[in-house]
């Protein structure tokens, strides 16, 4: 005679999918080789945040966007470890692109990004099958973006001081004050902001890079956290640029009418008026995507 409270259990115990020993092997294989093959691409990153303080706020961002997905997929998905065919294509498109890298070394580091996110999103299809992939695609994003903004910190650094220091400049002189942008000859050569008499440095720091990194990876985040439309999408990290590019020589002006009006320490000045600014272009950036998010669940609705 069988107990009817026993049916649940023994139920349940039947639908439970029993892991393969040979996809736990392939899975394992995967993971030495994602440590071997990247970790000369992790090394060059973790070395470039260390030595770039501009970086520093978007690899925490990254982070916690990884700690994001990694919650939602524990939360809502199972582990449930099975090779299947979306996993095993992807990694054959990242070794596809990693074969594509040794070939066109002007493409190597885009490239080389795109490899190790879709390794790591077949790794992410074994566990937790074609959802989780989706749900790991916020961080995958913020990755990319944040290790392709990594490799052109050489390239925009003048170009990002020029007109930080260019647009600052003209704002001030809306407000009737008389500046010049000058060029301080050194090595390397400076600009400088000289406003009445006093110069100010428009120093590496100061070239936006940071908040532009930070509003790359914040909307890069919320698209794809938000599932917009890659339209949506485009016009999202299209509207970040000029947020941060604006908010940042807002700073630089802040800092040159504020510091020679008090009394407090000139580091002091400079760093509380970066974290304000820094927070509003993140808080604006977040609020347009919430915008954007809004009118298109709006649109799925009305949509049936």
């Amino acid at each position: 005679m069988e107990l009817v409270s026993e049916k649940p259990s023994m139920i349940e115990e039947a639908c439970k999918t029993r892991v393969n020993p040979a996809d736990v092997v392939v899975v394992a294989v995967i993971c030495v080789l994602m440590g071997v093959v990247y970790v000369p691409l992790l090394h060059w990153l973790g070395a470039m945040t260390l030595h770039t303080q501009q970086l520093l706020n978007g690899a925490l961002l990254v982070v916690f966007a990884v700690i994001i997905c990694v919650r939602d997929a524990v939360g809502r998905l199972r582990i449930s470890i099975q090779v299947g065919n979306e996993g095993i294509a992807l990694i054959a498109l990242a070794f596809a692109c990693l074969w594509l890298a040794a070939r066109w070394k002007e493409f190597l580091l885009p490239l080389m990004l795109v490899s190790a996110c879709l390794t790591f999103a077949a790794l992410v299809s074994f566990l937790f099958g074609k959802a989780g992939v989706r749900q790991f695609l916020p961080a995958l994003g913020a990755f990319f973006v944040f290790g392709l903004l990594a490799g052109l910190v050489p390239t925009l650094d003048w170009p990002l001081r020029a007109m930080a220091g260019r647009y600052a400049g003209e704002l001030l002189k809306a407000f009737g004050a008389p500046v010049k942008l000058l060029l301080v000859h050194g090595q390397p050569p400076q600009l400088a902001l000289q406003v009445q008499n006093r110069e100010f440095i428009v120093a590496t720091e100061c070239n936006g890079f940071g908040l532009l990194t930070s509003a790359l990876i914040v909307a890069t985040t919320l698209a794809f956290q938000f599932r917009l439309h890659w339209q949506e999408k485009i016009g999202l990290l299209a509207i970040a640029i000029p947020i941060a590019i604006v908010f940042n020589f807002v700073r630089i002006v802040s800092i040159c009418v504020v510091a020679p009006r008090t009394t407090l320490p000139y580091g002091f000045v400079h760093e509380t008026l970066g974290v304000i600014f820094y927070m509003l272009g993140l808080w604006l950036v977040w609020t347009v995507a919430g915008r954007y998010e809004e009118r298109e669940a709006g649109m799925r609705k009305a949509g049936g």
